[in-house]
């Protein structure tokens, strides 16, 4: 992997670009988030005689009741309409700016994310879980890396025909329905943006879609051998997340946060563990005897890939003892030596 790995920097071009489509996207998460705190309704109900105002939170008819209706009140329904109706035309013009960027995007060619991908985690943002209740990890993570350190990987390492979404039980899960799905785990989510994907019969953590795309639904294995932890976002249709040993190493990381464009050239936000955690995890697992050798590898070179990434252009994300305490010092001791050879990676403390 040491000869094949490229590095290969944007352009300024091409990052006034990034920039630009970064900060075009963060806009529209906003005002989306904005106008969904506008869900339901607003509108006059009336009561043994008298009119009140009743906001409504969903298509069920929940909500809560204003007051009587008075002058306060007509000013309240008025300024709530009169926002929704800004917030929806905002979102119009939003949208139509970042389908003119992503022309941009494509032109200048720096759409490297599946669209499959992006198309995920723009469901999963607005769903309220994307850093919260799910990060993404394995092959995909690393063009967050990349995006953030203003570069394109230019290697084997990056090709995947999969998705692993790890998910942090631990916060509570609240899906959110609309007027058009109900809160139904992650296949619903899926689905939301790609009706083909199915429940693999033979492994139930896994959706794959009409392409061959699959998602991959992982979780920490609990701390305590007898506990029983939930494996479902959803009912018995959904995807059953596998338990895998040693995740929690990741989840106890800090969030790593950062725009990436899909090859449709639209924008998401990818929510991913630390970088450091990252390559560390990925040489602690390149090291199981168990695990496949042609994974082993590819593991390998993928920490031995982000490490140099970080050294060269995330030097703030310094192999500190104090940031990576969520690792045994046997893992650090091996990690270190491993890439002690690497120019410029400077021994951090394992004590």
């Amino acid at each position: 992997m040491e000869n094949s790995l490229f590095f290969k920097k944007m352009t300024d071009n091409q990052r006034r670009v990034f920039i630009d489509t970064a900060h075009l996207y963060k806009a529209f998460q906003d005002t989306y988030k904005k106008f969904r705190s506008y869900a339901g309704g607003m509108h006059w109900k009336k009561s043994k005689g008298r009119e009140y105002l009743f906001r409504s939170r969903d298509r069920y008819g929940y909500g809560k009741s204003l007051g009587a209706r008075s002058p306060e009140t007509e000013k309240i329904l008025d300024e709530f309409r009169q926002s929704k109706r800004d917030l929806k035309e905002r979102m119009s013009i939003l949208k139509e700016r970042l389908k003119e960027q992503a022309r941009f995007c494509k032109a200048v060619m720096i759409q490297r994310v599946p669209r499959v991908v992006t198309n995920i985690l723009r469901v999963l943002d607005q769903q309220n879980l994307l850093g919260k209740n799910i990060i993404v990890v394995g092959t995909n993570a690393l063009y967050a890396y990349e995006a953030a350190a203003g570069i394109f990987i230019d290697s084997p390492i990056m090709a995947t025909r999969d998705m692993d979404i790890l998910w942090d039980i631990r916060p509570k899960l609240t899906l959110v329905a609309d007027d058009k799905t109900e809160p139904g785990g992650m296949l619903a989510i899926l689905r939301k943006t790609d009706r083909s994907f199915e429940l693999s019969s033979s492994q139930p953590f896994r959706a794959v879609n009409r392409h061959g795309y699959m998602v991959d639904l992982i979780k920490a294995e609990p701390k305590k051998v007898m506990t029983k932890e939930r494996r479902r976002m959803g009912g018995p249709g959904d995807l059953e997340a596998v338990e895998i040993r040693n995740l929690q190493w990741l989840l106890s990381s800090p969030k790593f946060y950062q725009a990436v464009i899909g090859d449709d050239g639209y924008p998401s936000e990818m929510a991913v563990p630390d970088p450091r955690a990252f390559a560390l995890h990925k040489f602690w697992l390149s090291g199981q005897p168990d695990r496949e050798p042609v994974k082993k590898q590819r593991d390998r070179d993928q920490a031995l890939a982000v490490v140099r990434l970080v050294i060269q252009h995330l030097p703030q994300y310094a192999f500190i003892r104090a940031d990576l305490k969520m690792f045994p010092k046997e893992v650090l001791k091996e990690a270190q030596e491993q890439i002690s050879e690497i120019e410029g990676f400077p021994m951090f403390e394992i004590e």
